[in-house]
């Protein structure tokens, strides 16, 4: 009993650091500007690339520590959002850039994703719904 605690004790903080590392490298090259020489294209699909980074880390730190019901809005909330910022880098790529305001809703939305928030607090409500 105590050695499945401690996997799933280290699956979590693995998961959260890797989150995190994900996070710091995303805020590092997008929000200081490092991205300022790559094509708009290029930088739509990098953030793609750290959006499922993210996804990805948070699945294998979850899947063992949440319920399945909880693992659902994961994937649930991920989907959601990446449909919508697919579609918006559709339109973006496709007919004309999007208006500021738009852009930063999916700034917004793209930096929640990549955020270990998401991975925090599915943690605290699974651990509290347990009892």
């Amino acid at each position: 009993m105590a050695a499945v605690w401690l996997k799933r004790r280290a699956a979590f903080w693995i998961g959260l650091a890797g989150i995190v590392l994900v996070y710091c490298l995303y805020y590092l090259y997008f929000i200081y500007d490092l991205s300022r020489q790559v094509s708009l294209h290029a930088m739509h699909v990098l953030k793609f690339i750290f959006v499922l980074a993210a996804y990805g880390v948070g699945v294998l730190g979850l899947r063992r520590n949440v319920p399945p019901g909880m693992m659902q809005l994961w994937h649930l909330v991920y989907a959601a959002c990446l449909l919508l910022l697919v579609l918006l880098g559709m339109y973006d790529w496709f007919f004309t850039r999007a208006p500021l305001a738009v852009r930063g809703i999916a700034d917004n939305i793209q930096e929640l994703l990549v955020s270990p928030v998401l991975f925090v607090v599915i943690s605290i409500i699974s651990y509290r719904s347990r009892g």
